[in-house]
This record gives C-alpha cells, sequence and structure tokens, in this order.
C-alpha cells in the first residue's frame, strides 16, 4: 500500500469539508484510480469530479505541481508520498 495526499480547494474543499485528504491505495495505482476512490469516500464530491464514469473535461489534475496532461494524463502512475491537485479554471471579466 502507499499514501497520498489530496489537496482539495473551492468546491472540492467545501463538499469534503476539509482541505486535504489521505488515501491509502495499492501499489501502482493511478491518478483516476485516485480520484474514484475520493469520491467514493466523499459522495459530495462524485458528481463535481465526474461525468458518468469519466472526470469531467473542465477539471485540470496536477501530480506533485506538474499537469498530468505532460505525463501519462489520468493513467499516471502515483507513488507514495505524492501529492495529488485538481481544480477547475477561472475565469474573469
Amino acid at each position: 500500500m502507499m499514501r497520498i495526499q489530496i489537496r482539495l480547494f473551492g468546491e472540492f474543499r467545501e463538499a469534503v469539508g476539509q482541505g486535504s485528504v489521505v488515501l491509502e491505495l495499492p501499489l501502482g495505482a493511478d491518478c483516476l484510480q485516485a480520484l474514484r476512490e475520493l469520491a467514493a469516500r466523499h459522495p459530495r464530491l462524485g458528481p463535481l469530479l465526474f461525468a458518468g464514469e469519466n472526470v469531467r473535461d473542465h477539471i485540470h489534475v496536477f501530480l506533485n505541481g506538474q499537469n498530468v496532461n505532460n505525463l501519462d494524463g489520468l493513467a499516471t502512475k502515483l507513488a507514495d508520498g505524492d501529492v495529488l491537485t485538481f481544480f477547475t479554471p477561472i475565469s474573469g471579466g
């Protein structure tokens, strides 16, 4: 097993009621598995993160500060001690 930290911001933080969560996941787990486990533990978060089985298109996921789109996407493997964050784009006018 490995432990990762998920930091939560904005509406995600409100849905969970805290700023971070530590998950224990099996070795070899990827970002998508972590997000699914998080949503399973915090049901109010699920609809904010997922549209059906897929992560919503507007969610930006970062692993240790790097956008996972620059790695292997949501299939990016996690390691013990990693920090996962995700955001929705912020726009203004």
